[in-house]
């Protein structure tokens, strides 16, 4: 719990530095860069596994839930204006828990109620009205986003608790996990890249979007998915899936006193309430009734 609340603060973190230092910059290449630099600082835990078949499949989970997500978040942008990304990105916690459940064998209906308050307080914080119709595709392309990174992170937590160390992992295995994750990421994204010669405009970054970026891919991705899926496999699929909105009122936080934005106090706080309200409700209700039984 404390990795994925720590994740969620770093991610808040980020949106200002995006937002104010990597305007001009092609999408695809700041992702395509981030996840590099994640698979260059994880390459010296890399080693693939004698079970080949975890090491394929951990392969396909990074190139779908960093890989795919980061394209599929990217492209919605020329249908959504930012904030209207920001409040359908909150429809992941749902993703999460249905894939979840759907590998486990089991769905608990309050739990699934309590997601919804989370995502509705989400929603109230962030949410504008559309003012034309073209969100109706940017939504189709962003629920492709929220669809890899739900069953990227979901996908971990099974496979990785199938195997024998499972019990008791070792950080050194949670790094090599991660190292050939990064590395079906990086793939995914330089193949875009290349096809849609993004890479040729490498040139034009400056110094200090270089430092941005830098502090980008090590620290807010390498760290933080790093990070946040060892935060995964701690906790139950219903607390993770609430943990999927947490960055939001950190980022609405963040926007207020470091980079001088305004928003509606009233929302944030019925938000937070909210938010707050469905992570207590699973964390001391319905997951601590389940360790009494």
């Amino acid at each position: 719990m404390k990795a994925l609340i720590f994740v969620s603060i770093l991610w808040a973190f980020s949106f200002g530095l995006i937002k104010g230092q990597l305007t001009g910059i092609d999408p695809s290449l700041v992702s395509a860069i981030r996840l590099l630099l994640c698979a260059l600082v994880f390459i010296p835990f890399l080693r693939f596994e004698t079970q080949q078949k975890l090491s394929i499949q951990l392969l396909g989970l990074g190139a779908l839930q960093f890989g795919v997500m980061y394209w599929a978040y990217i492209q919605s942008y020329q249908f959504l204006p930012g904030y209207l990304v920001a409040v359908l990105t909150i429809f992941t916690p749902i993703y999460v828990y249905l894939f979840a459940s759907f590998l486990e064998r089991r769905f608990n209906a309050a739990a699934l109620v309590a997601i919804i308050g989370s995502i509705i307080g989400a929603a109230i914080i962030v949410y504008k009205a559309p003012n034309d119709e073209s969100w109706l595709v940017g939504f189709a392309i962003l629920q492709v986003a929220n669809l890899a990174f739900a069953i990227g992170q979901v996908g971990y937590r099974h496979f990785t608790r199938l195997q024998p160390q499972a019990t008791k992992p070792t950080i050194s295995e949670h790094a090599n996990h991660m190292a050939i994750m990064y590395m079906g990421g990086a793939i995914f994204s330089s193949i875009v890249i290349i096809s849609n010669g993004a890479y040729q405009s490498v040139d034009s970054i400056n110094a200090n979007q270089w430092l941005v970026l830098l502090y980008l891919g090590i620290v807010a991705s390498g760290l933080g998915f790093a990070c946040w899926n060892y935060g995964a496999k701690q906790v139950s699929p219903q607390t993770l899936a609430v943990m999927n909105n947490g960055y939001i009122p950190f980022a609405v936080i963040f926007s207020l006193t470091l980079f001088g934005e305004s928003a509606d106090l009233t929302r944030l706080s019925v938000g937070l309430v909210l938010m707050i309200g469905s992570l207590i409700f699973l964390e001391k209700g319905i997951n601590s009734s389940r360790v009494k039984k």
